[in-house]
This record gives C-alpha cells, structure tokens and sequence, in this order.
C-alpha cells in the first residue's frame, strides 16, 4: 500500500514538473512579451471584483523578474464558478507564483505553479506598463 502510495504521489509531482517545465519553455521562446499572457511567470499584485457582483474581475499583476513591469488585467469568470474568485485572493495574500496560459479565443488559463490549481477566465482587457523609477 505505501509503495503504491509513493507511486501516486510521484507521477503527480512529475506531472507538475512537466506542466511547469513546458509552460517556461513556451514562454522564453519569446524575446520581448508584448502580452502578459507570454510572461513565463507572475504575481498577482491585487484582486478588485466588481461592485455589482458581477463576474468580471480586475488584476494587477507584476512580473517578478522585471520590478518594473506591471500589467492591469479585466477578466471575466464563468458566472457558475464561485471558487475562482477566492482561489485568486488566496494566491494575492500568498504571493504565489502563477503561469498564464492563452486559451481558445480570448479564453486564459492561470495556473499555480508547483500545483494543478487553476482558474479559468476571459481575457476582457489588459493594460501593460513599464513603471519607471527616475
């Protein structure tokens, strides 16, 4: 039973392993990213949902490896998905590290890293800078 055990918890490590390694791999394959969709990595800086209760959900998030890069996301959860919206403030307050992936259309895939925990969303908007310190 314990080996069996270590077996499961081995091909799931593995598993992750792989989804992170590949998930990198795509993402250096782009010199300079013009979306942070192609950001190899990112932190969620702030979760603003909307006043009315609605489904759509404001994101700022940074890209660790680049201070100053920030981006301002407006996504839209799926109107049966109550968990999403916790599940994003809970990767804010823990500072996770979060791999974007583009989906289907406008679909986008943000996935904890080091985990199988997902959310899935539409991408609405999204607004990058370049914040300069002087």
């Amino acid at each position: 039973m314990f080996i069996t055990a270590a077996l499961i918890v081995s091909a799931r490590l593995v598993q992750i392993g792989n989804l992170d390694a590949q998930a990198l791999a795509d993402k250096v394959a782009a010199a300079d990213p013009v979306s942070v969709l192609d950001w190899p990595e990112l932190r969620i800086l702030a979760v603003v949902p909307h006043p009315d209760g609605h489904q759509q959900v404001l994101l700022h998030v940074g890209w660790p490896a680049h201070a100053r890069r920030a981006a301002t996301l407006l996504v839209a959860l799926d109107s049966d998905d109550h968990r999403s919206l916790s599940v994003l403030s809970q990767w804010r307050i823990r500072q996770a590290s979060v791999s974007p992936v583009r989906r289907e259309g406008a679909g986008l895939e943000l996935r904890r890293r080091r985990s199988l925990e997902r959310v899935h969303a539409v991408l609405i908007a999204q607004d990058a800078t370049h914040i300069s310190f002087g």
